[in-house]
């Protein structure tokens, strides 16, 4: 199965990235990163969102504060016109999800 990396960087969020779709047909994009929150027993995450659309997320629940957690992967199926696009991976609404410059995000378009 063909792969396109299309962020790998470090943070902090929100990252926002141009990329080209080199097909129409169905993918899957694979979202993996870091946050942190500065309070226990909370629910952290990043927000995707392609050409400003919200599609998907990827969460964690942190038991405690102050350290880096690694998001559950998010596999989020979609639907791409070929040609340009952006990804936005942004501190996920609503929670005290925090980045700085040691948390680290990839995301891979999978055909």
């Amino acid at each position: 199965m063909p792969v396109q990396v299309i962020l790998s960087k470090q943070g902090p969020l929100p990252l926002t990235i141009n990329f080209s779709a080199v097909s129409d047909a169905p993918v899957t994009l694979e979202v993996n990163g870091s946050v942190w929150t500065q309070t226990a027993n909370n629910l952290i995450g990043i927000q995707v969102a392609i050409d400003g659309g919200a599609v998907g997320k990827a969460q964690i629940f942190s038991n405690g504060a102050s350290t880096h957690r690694t998001v559950v992967p998010a596999y989020i199926p979609l639907q791409l016109k070929f040609g340009q696009h952006s990804l936005t991976l942004s501190a996920l609404p609503g929670t005290s999800t925090t980045s700085d410059f040691n948390d680290f995000y990839t995301a891979v378009l999978h055909y």
